[in-house]
């Protein structure tokens, strides 16, 4: 904090100390007198740039992705652009200088420039009242620069003297080779942040030479912003970025995102999460957490304490901490043993920790690995220096554009020792025990003070080491995807200006059939961004790796489609058969197809669910864009069509549709807005999580089932209702024979190409519904004799009337 407090008389200078260039000239107390109109910096800014730089929080402890993992401290432009320069706080007790210099980006200087190179723009980085005159806002123009220019920072330590600029007790550059430590970790001194949103970038630096033990390394000893006209005549992909998330994904859903062997498993888990809801991903559901002094560890691998390597809190000490546990990953997982904790800030999840503790192996389900995948965005893949540890750092954005970064790391348990490994690729691990870690927040602060106490808790057990490797992570990779009607979109980020890419992978075509192999060259265009598209046909799941040509590593992804599954109690039914099979389905843009057909048979005595996740994991689909679920079905019992929406908390309250027997293959079409729940009403459906085929046995005796499902889509074209069809003729229809036991001829009053009938039960429940080629005919031959015997409503449609007329089957 600023301890020296200087009166000055102000009076104009144009001394021109140590050969260094200026803007013009500044006062007595070192005010430049070519100031610019003040900026209004706001409240939000300033919160913004203290989250971001906390005082008294150490950059390599709370935030070192800024200083070890590759960002960029210099501006290169790449446009012709003015830039400024606007002061915003200073908290040293140094009377600091800020100066610049300029090089060609294409052939950058290889030592300190001399002071005649370099330009003053704050001759005293103090504010007013606190040894100089400068106010929040103050702004100054550093010049017009062209395409190919990078500009440099200079803070020259103390070194105005009372009147003039001196070069200081040390000089400080934005280029750290050029600083005077001899540890390569410490010559850091500044970090640019980048704030898109108000398109500016935050300069911070540290005054103290960070080999001094008076040294706080919270880079906040002077802070400015850095604008331009054009802001876009920046580069600034390779900054890090003053984004941070509100409330962050719970740890109770993470930890199972990947492997292709337990789609079905991961289905079946979140199904019956819904049904019991069980979920503990929201604080209302959560245990308070309370931290624990003992050892986390003990003689035998199996009494792992994993609560006690948490804190009880987050970065500032006001966080509250409640139990997250997903402990249905064990059993369907490699996980021995699972812990997660949720910190909160009030109601606002702020950070999320997962442990688990697995053998001969590690803990493959990373949240990294499918979350691209899932409709999140994998910004950056950086690798940070903590505690001394090469750690992988993530920067994934979701579906809502907030902001989680994320640590994934795993601890090889020895008899003397613990060895850290952190590697993008699952296959790189050896075979061992293994702690591991997947810790997540709104910011890095959050996330490392978490890590922090972890490595600490778990060094005071063992030793800890790591070693450092080259080449850890892919400078190539997928930043998202979807898969939809047989095609794989792929944005890929292109950081080393790659000029070609392979891919590879297994696919499976349905749940049930082993995987087929693919393998493609393409070209890139070097771009930093990039989509592609691959077809791959119908699927039900895919491993796949990207390798670009100047890529040190792959990239490894798993997708996986929602699967079909089946829920029953063992006593209560028995499966004789389960078959999945590839839709014939056409792919059209306005329906979305639900992929993969489906029969279950067997017997049933209590209740047996055969539900379809309509997207992978826990994804919602939105379905606000579609009418109605078309489908062929054939049942020999009656059925209850259920809705799985989003936010269901209470099972026996679904949205449901009850179809009649179908003995033979019928196209039915079912209007959304016509499942009810148990009090017949309407309720929004506009998210849903899955389809879900109910039978219901009679529990006094085993019953012969069957359950064929075709060709399943959402439509969007609109499903009329028996009571919204408005009949146009009467009575100028016929069937013979009328009673019938099995078929029936329709007979029209005109000819028609194309026919759609309709038929419902006096209930109003559709029990037929389809498209009919006619070839211009007037007579129709319909196969019903899956019906009941019954009196029924028949209408049918064609170009150019509506009609209607009664059937009864015998």
């Amino acid at each position: 904090m600023k301890q020296l407090l200087l009166l000055t008389v102000l009076f104009t200078s144009t001394i021109y100390a140590q050969n260094y260039q200026f803007l013009g000239s500044y006062t007595s107390n070192g005010t430049p007198q070519y100031l610019e109109e003040s900026d209004n910096v706001s409240t939000e800014t300033l919160e913004l740039i203290s989250n971001s730089l906390p005082e008294s929080y150490p950059v390599p402890e709370y935030n070192p992705h800024y200083i070890t993992s590759g960002y960029e401290t210099d501006i290169h432009i790449e446009d012709n652009a003015d830039v400024w320069v606007t002061f915003v706080s200073e908290g040293a007790g140094y009377r600091n200088v800020l100066g610049f210099y300029t090089y060609d980006i294409d052939n950058p200087i290889t030592s300190a420039p001399e002071p005649e190179d370099i330009t003053i723009i704050f001759p005293n980085v103090s504010a007013l009242g606190s040894g100089g005159g400068l106010e929040t806002g103050n702004k100054v123009n550093i010049g017009r620069f062209s395409p190919g220019t990078g500009i440099g920072w200079v803070l020259l330590a103390n070194a105005w003297n009372g009147s003039n600029v001196t070069s200081g007790l040390w000089q400080l550059y934005s280029n750290p080779t050029f600083n005077p430590e001899s540890n390569s970790e410490l010559q850091y001194h500044n970090v640019l942040l980048n704030d898109p949103e108000n398109e500016r970038i935050i300069l911070g630096f540290e005054d103290i030479r960070r080999d001094y033990n008076s040294c706080d390394n919270d880079f906040n000893d002077a802070i400015f912003y850095v604008t331009a006209n054009p802001y876009s005549a920046i580069k600034t992909i390779n900054y890090a970025d003053v984004n941070s998330a509100t409330d962050v994904t719970s740890a109770n859903k993470g930890g199972l995102e990947s492997n292709g062997n337990l789609a079905s498993l991961i289905a079946k888990r979140n199904f019956n999460r819904i049904k019991a809801n069980s979920f503990k991903h929201e604080k209302k559901l959560q245990a308070k957490f309370k931290s624990t002094t003992k050892t986390f560890s003990s003689k035998t691998n199996s009494e792992i304490n994993l609560s006690a390597l948490f804190p009880e809190t987050g970065m500032f000490g006001t966080e509250t901490s409640f139990t997250s546990s997903p402990t249905d990953l064990i059993g369907i997982t490699n996980a021995k043993q699972v812990f997660s904790v949720d910190y909160y800030e009030g109601e606002e999840r702020v950070s999320a920790a997962l442990a688990t503790y697995s053998e001969n192996g590690i803990y493959d389900h990373s949240k990294v690995i499918c979350d691209r995948l899932n409709s999140s965005s994998l910004e950056d893949i950086r690798t940070i220096y903590l505690n001394g540890h090469e750690i992988i750092m993530i920067k994934i954005e979701r579906e809502n554009k907030l902001i989680e970064y994320a640590l994934n790391f795993s601890l090889e348990v020895t008899e003397s020792q613990y060895n850290l490994h952190s590697y993008w690729n699952i296959a790189e691990y050896p075979n061992a025990n293994y702690l591991n870690f997947q810790i997540w927040g709104g910011s890095m602060g959050q996330v490392s003070a978490i890590a922090n106490s972890v490595l600490a808790k778990v060094q005071e057990e063992k030793p800890l080491s790591s070693e450092n490797k080259l080449d850890r992570i892919p400078t190539v990779f997928v930043k998202k995807g979807t898969y939809k009607n047989g095609e794989l979109h792929l944005t890929v980020k292109n950081k080393s200006e790659a000029s070609s890419l392979y891919f590879e992978g297994n696919v499976r075509a349905t749940e049930n059939v082993e995987t087929e192999f693919v393998a493609l060259d393409g070209y890139l265009s070097k771009d930093f961004e990039e989509d592609i598209t691959i077809s791959i046909g119908s699927m039900f799941d895919i491993g796949f790796s990207v390798k670009a040509n100047n890529s040190p590593q792959q990239d490894a992804l798993y997708l996986a489609d929602g699967p079909w599954g089946i829920d029953y109690v063992e006593s209560e039914t028995k499966i004789t058969n389960f078959d999945i099979s590839n839709s014939n389905s056409e792919y059209l843009d306005k329906n979305y197809s639900v992929e993969r057909n489906v029969s279950v048979e067997g017997e049933v005595y209590g209740t047996a669910n055969l539900f379809r996740n309509i997207l992978p994991g826990e994804l919602v689909f939105n379905t606000s864009n579609y009418e109605n679920i078309e489908l062929k079905i054939q049942n020999n019992l009656p059925i209850e069509v259920i809705l799985v929406t989003e936010n269901l908390e209470n099972w026996e309250n679904r949205l449901r549709y009850n179809l009649p027997v179908n003995n033979s293959e019928i196209s039915t079409s079912i209007s959304l807005a016509d499942f009810k729940d148990q009090n017949g009403n309407s309720a929004d459906y506009t998210k849903i999580r899955g389809l879900v085929f109910s039978i219901q046995g009679d529990y006094s005796s085993f019953q012969p089932f069957l359950i064929k499902i075709s060709d399943l889509i959402f439509s969007n074209s609109k499903t009329l209702s028996l009571n919204e069809i408005e009949i146009t003729k009467e009575n100028n229809i016929y069937n013979y024979p009328n009673p019938f036991k099995s078929s029936t001829t329709l007979v029209l009053p005109e000819n028609s190409e194309n026919t759609t009938v309709i038929i419902s039960d006096l209930l109003g429940r559709i029990v037929y519904n389809n498209a009919l080629k006619t070839t211009f005919s007037n007579k129709i031959t319909l196969n019903l004799g899956y019906l009941q015997p019954g009196v029924y409503k028949l209408i049918a449609l064609t170009n150019a009337t509506k009609m209607q007329t009664s059937i009864v089957v015998e």
